[in-house]
């Protein structure tokens, strides 16, 4: 059974129905709090696939941000393929160790860091001291101490510092979160959350040269599975609630441990307690390729499903889509499907542009992230014992 958008808004909740009327517009925030019609400049730093493939490819989809610089370990090469791409001068192309010259670079107003997890920290705090709002790739670190050392250059700095957290702006989750807010299944129970997918098959399949190898190096990545994609869990029973849980229990598993080193989990299995009695039911494995969004109560269920070629927390690239599916209790809602990036981008920019002091996706969720991560992991190493957020 469908339910059209229009029928949906006309139904659900008035915080959805506004939300939702915004998504017909080209972009999610259509500019009505800008206070400058100025585009702001973005530099992005590390130009591997994600930046190459989903970053990049959206900033055209956004009214107030273009690509004017990049941070690159390949000048002569990558940074100047860049700049003849989108168009900005070569003299703003910058490598590692002169990060710190775009202080005095007016064309770059923020930066996206998309480099590997433990080179997060030491990067934001260098855009923030020269002055540049900074967005960051989740995790936000690799340790609640990185974490919180970010937020406080940012403040320093008076600067703005988000996580792309990008799922806040897709409709889906959006209306999933609207939805349970308006009693759609009644108090909530029971969440079951995953977002698993086939590294394993990948690194032992025919493409194996072309496999992240960096995320098998627990000095990069900070953990397995769980700092990989076992965020999103995390992320979606906090948001799909509206609460933070208060213990946790962790399951750490390693099946193949001639290809995943010590520190770099296969899969990790974990329970969220909320102080309500809410009970979240989590996975992050590299075993399989495997998303599930449920969050149950008296009343049924709200699911957040895959659409076709598309997966339930994946990120739209290539210029694509990543299609999903709004469903409650078998009925499915349908909504747009977005440029994730070009929605948080844009999002950013309109927050630096009106001057806001903090932001949807702030350092601070960041941190309660890796808190909650670093929780699981003791728990892990206790033998699943519950441990206090």
């Amino acid at each position: 059974m469908h339910t059209t958008r229009r029928t949906f808004l006309k139904t659900s909740g008035s915080g959805l129905a506004a939300i939702l009327a915004t998504s017909t517009a080209p972009s999610f925030l259509n500019g009505a709090h800008h206070a400058s019609h100025k585009k702001l400049g973005l530099a992005i730093i590390g130009l591997g696939g994600y930046a190459t493939n989903n970053i990049a490819p959206e900033v055209k989809f956004t009214k107030n941000i273009q690509i004017a610089g990049v941070v690159t370990g390949n000048p002569a090469t990558k940074g100047k393929a860049w700049a003849k791409r989108y168009g900005f001068d070569e003299d703003a192309i910058y490598t590692y160790d002169t990060i710190e010259k775009i202080a005095n670079d007016d064309r770059i107003d923020l930066v996206h860091i998309a480099l590997p997890n433990s080179m997060h920290a030491e990067f934001a705090i260098k855009a923030a001291k020269a002055g540049k709002h900074v967005m960051v790739e989740k995790p936000m670190a690799t340790s609640s101490k990185d974490c919180q050392a970010m937020i406080d250059a940012a403040k320093q700095a008076g600067v703005l510092l988000g996580v792309n957290y990008r799922l806040h702006w897709e409709p889906h989750h959006v209306g999933a979160i609207e939805l349970l807010a308006d009693g759609a299944v009644g108090d909530l129970t029971n969440g079951n959350y995953e977002f698993s997918w086939g590294y394993y098959g990948g690194l032992t399949g025919p493409n194996k040269d072309k496999v992240k190898k960096w995320l098998l190096d627990p000095k990069m990545t900070g953990g397995g599975a769980l700092f990989d994609t076992g965020v999103y869990p995390i992320q979606a029973a906090c948001y799909l609630t509206g609460k933070e849980p208060v213990s946790v229990r962790g399951f750490a598993a390693t099946r193949h441990p001639e290809i995943f080193p010590e520190g770099v989990e296969e899969t990790m299995s974990y329970e969220l307690l909320f102080d309500d009695g809410f009970q979240a039911l989590c996975r992050a494995s590299y075993s399989q390729s495997f998303h599930q969004c449920t969050t149950l109560g008296p009343k049924g269920r709200v699911e957040i499903l895959p659409g076709v070629k598309g997966s339930v927390y994946g990120q739209s690239g290539h210029g694509n889509y990543s299609p999903k599916l709004l469903s409650h209790n078998g009925n499915e809602i349908v909504l747009e499907q977005t440029y994730q990036q070009a929605r948080l981008l844009e999002a950013f920019g309109t927050a630096i542009q009106a001057g806001e002091k903090t932001f949807k996706t702030p350092g601070e969720m960041g941190l309660r992230d890796i808190s909650i991560a670093e929780a699981i992991y003791k728990s892990a190493r206790k033998g699943g014992l519950s441990v206090s957020v």
